[in-house]
């Protein structure tokens, strides 16, 4: 079983370190954790009220992991990617916005993206953007990106694992101010949320892991580490 070094996962608590996020381990970590597994296994869920983190299926985790990464270059980095405006489509943004409201339960379309190389393809997109984003802009324009948005249950438990670029804004409690350095950080320890999920689920299935993941970022908190049946603080705005 292949074990990550939780040192080079973490944003570092030295800000002149400048690190950002090595998006591929994702997609690693991913089709090591996915492959082979039949359409049973990939489709397991409990819906039992007190088994919340059982709610979304392996298949699930996927379509939202790729889903979050698509959805989350276009609206944090967009200015970034596409300076002229020149968006591309890859999925109607329209019907996959962020937000209560959203049409498929922040996932890919299901009625479109349900096998695993087609949700995995926009993932890979997804994860390029990002990789891109990164790779081509210094750390202080990420730092000079600022984006103020209502606080949620999430965030307070969220920024206990952040060195800094996220705080509640001094005038108005009900507000989380967020650096897109932060933001990046946040997204990568997400998608290493839900792989950990994945791992759950095949074991509870009986079946071997394939990544032994370390606890950093969410991981460090209860809730996703699996610690708890307990369901993740609640993303409602407060």
């Amino acid at each position: 079983m292949a074990r990550v070094d939780p040192a080079v996962l973490e944003m570092p608590a030295d800000a002149a370190a400048g690190t950002m996020p090595y998006f591929t381990h994702i997609d690693t970590w991913l089709r090591a954790e996915i492959g082979g597994l039949s359409d049973e296994q990939l489709d397991f869920d409990d819906q039992s009220p007190d088994r919340e983190w059982m709610w979304w299926s392996i298949r699930r985790q996927i379509s939202h992991i790729a889903w979050v990464s698509l959805i989350f270059s276009k609206r944090r980095c967009g200015s970034l990617l596409w300076p002229h405006g020149d968006i591309p489509e890859p999925i109607v943004w329209s019907e996959h916005h962020q937000g209560r409201n959203n049409k498929h339960g922040l996932r890919l379309d299901p009625a479109l993206f349900w096998d695993v190389p087609d949700m995995a393809d926009k993932l890979d997109l997804g994860l390029s953007w990002m990789r891109h984003v990164v790779a081509s802009h210094p750390i202080e324009t990420f730092r000079e990106m600022v984006e103020s948005r209502h606080s949620t249950l999430f965030w307070d438990d969220a920024i206990t694992v952040l060195p800094r670029g996220a705080w509640h804004d001094p005038d108005d409690a009900r507000l989380i101010v967020n650096t897109l350095e932060c933001a990046i950080w946040m997204l990568f320890y997400e998608m290493a949320s839900h792989i950990r999920t994945i791992g759950r689920l095949k074991e509870i299935q009986g079946l071997p892991t394939a990544i032994e993941l370390t606890r950093f970022g969410y991981l460090r908190l209860p809730h996703y580490w699996g610690e708890t049946e307990a369901p993740a603080p609640s993303i409602t705005k407060l």
